[in-house]
């Protein structure tokens, strides 16, 4: 979608589909179950923040299945780890959530329709939104009692550099009260559209997190 637009999507999916398949059977085939491929479904979970309300459900259906039969096309037994994303371009989110529940009904229709075949190891849920870090209010939260990963990890997105630290471990004690666990910690995103200060100021972020 973001390379072709809208339209190339019908267009162009297909041959998108077989060569990541291609892809994955060659590196499946170098390194088997030493390797972890990661599914990153950016346009997947925008649109689902700015889709009406009501008919969120059924699309979050529709966008998990288009998922589940992209990772048919990996070899038997590939490992798979799944990070939904508000994109991250020059550091800045192309979505919002208003809170964590469009998160939440996305990757419970993954985990759903997720191939047995193809074992999900972990979900990474984007809490923050690139620069602008997580919201500190236990409601926005609220929406991770209704996850349902099965033996899915969840990794919080939340750890963020330019929040203080204490108002970061708060919101650490709203996402494993909500989730009813401790969960694995990262950036809302990778570290590609950082420069080398803010990526190691990220990195230590996380560390402080685990830390204590």
């Amino acid at each position: 979608m973001f390379t072709f637009g809208p339209a190339g999507v019908p267009r162009y999916a297909g041959r998108f589909a077989e060569a990541l398949a291609g892809a994955m059977h060659e590196v499946h085939a170098l390194a088997g179950q030493d390797v972890v491929f990661q599914v990153e479904i950016p346009a997947e979970l925008v649109l689902l923040t700015r889709a009406p309300r009501p008919a969120r459900k059924a699309l979050a259906g529709v966008l998990a299945r288009r998922v589940a039969d992209l990772v048919l096309g990996a070899p038997a037994g590939a490992r798979f780890g799944v990070h939904l994303c508000l994109g991250d371009l020059n550091h800045r989110a192309l979505g919002r959530m208003g809170d964590a529940g469009p998160f939440v009904l996305l990757a419970n229709a993954l985990a759903e329709r997720w191939p047995s075949s193809r074992p999900l190891e972990y979900v990474h849920a984007p809490l923050a939104a690139a620069v602008d870090p997580p919201v500190d209010d236990a409601r926005f939260y609220g929406p991770l009692r209704d996850l349902r990963l099965g033996g899915a990890r969840l990794v919080a997105g939340y750890a963020h550099e330019r929040q203080d630290l204490a108002v970061q471990r708060r919101i650490r004690g709203y996402v494993e009260d909500a989730a009813g666990r401790p969960v694995d910690v990262s950036t809302s995103c990778g570290l590609g559209r950082r420069d080398r200060a803010g990526a190691v100021a990220a990195m230590d972020r996380i560390r402080e997190l685990l830390d204590d």
